[in-house]
């Protein structure tokens, strides 16, 4: 094979005219001048063909991490997008319509145990009036309680007991009175009379009030009261000072049994300050149940706030979170 045809193969295309002409000239010097001439135009295309490929080689290299890291941003920006990390306030949001719905439905329950209960007491208070027992089973006064009892006896105004201070419906403070009521039967109970102003405690401003005599009276059977709040002082029965309503602490200072009486109003309202206060007979209660009965305002509450919570915790979730700073290295320029 010619030495034209070995140079033609081993060159690109790009130079083959050049190569052309520096082995048309080769040809005319001598054979160590062709030589020579060959070795050194060998030479040079092998150096620029070699800067040629590694110029291709880093730009591959370079589009080819460029188009990794494009890929591997694209892949971290789609999952922070398609997922949310559960944080202590998620789940604390999460929760919070749950409870409030279970609150909600326990209260659904509550109201309907509570109308249940008044409704059970007002029919106990349509019933007409016994006799009540000489010993009374302390352990069914509960299953007795609001029914009318009769007792024949006379009061022991000696022993008055002032519960108070406390408030009638218009807000005016005043006490009201407990008298130990020794029945003909040789017991002794104790009756809750009524609610005098504040300034007729002293017994002495209402002695026209204080009933003399053997009398027969009818009254609701009640249980005690349980203590309103912390906040409320405690009873020194020393000093005769009740502030809430203790029936085994009155009854064993008054030597009689803890069952209560309570007198009941029969006077219309708008009599009540002319024939029973301005001439100091103590005002008794009026004939209907008093039981608090707030749960339709806890379940709107309760309700309310599952509602509430759970718009909250649907609007975070679809907030997609802040997308966080990826740093990637790309290769550097050569």
């Amino acid at each position: 094979m010619s030495t034209r045809a070995i140079v033609s193969r081993s060159i690109p295309r790009s130079l083959t005219q050049n190569t052309r002409c520096s082995v048309a000239n080769a040809a005319e010097w001598p054979a160590v001048a062709a030589h020579r001439s060959l070795g050194t135009s060998a030479r040079t295309l092998s150096t620029s063909t070699t800067c040629q490929i590694r110029l291709a080689s880093k730009i591959c290299v370079r589009k080819h991490a460029q188009d990794h890291a494009y890929s591997t941003l694209h892949q971290s920006s789609r999952t922070q997008s398609g997922r949310r990390r559960w944080g202590p306030v998620t789940i604390g949001l999460a929760l919070c319509p749950i409870i409030t719905f279970g609150l909600g439905t326990w209260q659904v329950q509550r109201l309907r145990w509570k109308v249940d209960l008044i409704e059970n007491l007002e029919d106990r208070m349509s019933l007409d009036a016994i006799p009540l027992p000489r010993k009374v089973n302390l352990e069914a006064v509960e299953d007795f309680e609001y029914r009318k009892v009769k007792v024949t006896g006379h009061f022991r105004h000696d022993q008055e007991i002032l519960l108070g201070p406390r408030t009638r419906g218009d807000g005016q403070p005043g006490y009201f009175l407990i008298t130990p009521f020794e029945r003909t039967n040789g017991s002794k109970i104790l009756v809750r009379r009524g609610w005098v102003p504040r300034e007729k405690k002293d017994q002495s401003t209402r002695l026209e009030g204080l009933t003399e005599g053997e009398i027969t009276l009818e009254g609701l059977l009640r249980t005690g009261e349980q203590k309103a709040s912390s906040f409320v002082p405690e009873n020194n029965p020393e000093k005769n000072e009740w502030y809430s309503l203790d029936l085994e602490t009155m009854a064993k200072q008054t030597d009689a049994q803890p069952v209560v009486v309570e007198m009941i109003l029969d006077t219309p309202a708008h009599l009540v300050k002319s024939e029973l206060i301005d001439k100091n007979i103590p005002v008794g209660r009026s004939p209907v149940v008093e039981l608090r009965n707030h749960h339709k305002e806890y379940i709107v509450t309760w309700y309310s706030l599952c509602v509430a919570t759970t718009a909250m915790l649907y609007i975070l979730m679809r907030r997609p979170p802040p997308p966080k700073k990826v740093t990637h290295m790309l290769p550097r320029h050569v």
